[in-house]
């Protein structure tokens, strides 16, 4: 049985956040070129649609 202290410390520690973003990144910067035109894209379109 856990008790409250061991579970607010478990919860809070960073691990697997860190760890998620680290995947994250490496993930994104396989696609980098599709990102960055997906962006351009998004950016383009809604200057273009008069949002600007």
């Amino acid at each position: 049985m856990t008790t409250p202290a061991e579970a607010r410390i478990r919860f809070a520690d960073p691990a697997l956040p860190v760890a998620v973003l680290a995947v994250a990144a490496v993930v994104s910067a396989l696609y980098a070129p599709a990102l960055t035109w997906a962006v351009t894209g998004g950016l383009a379109g809604y200057a273009l649609s008069g949002s600007v």
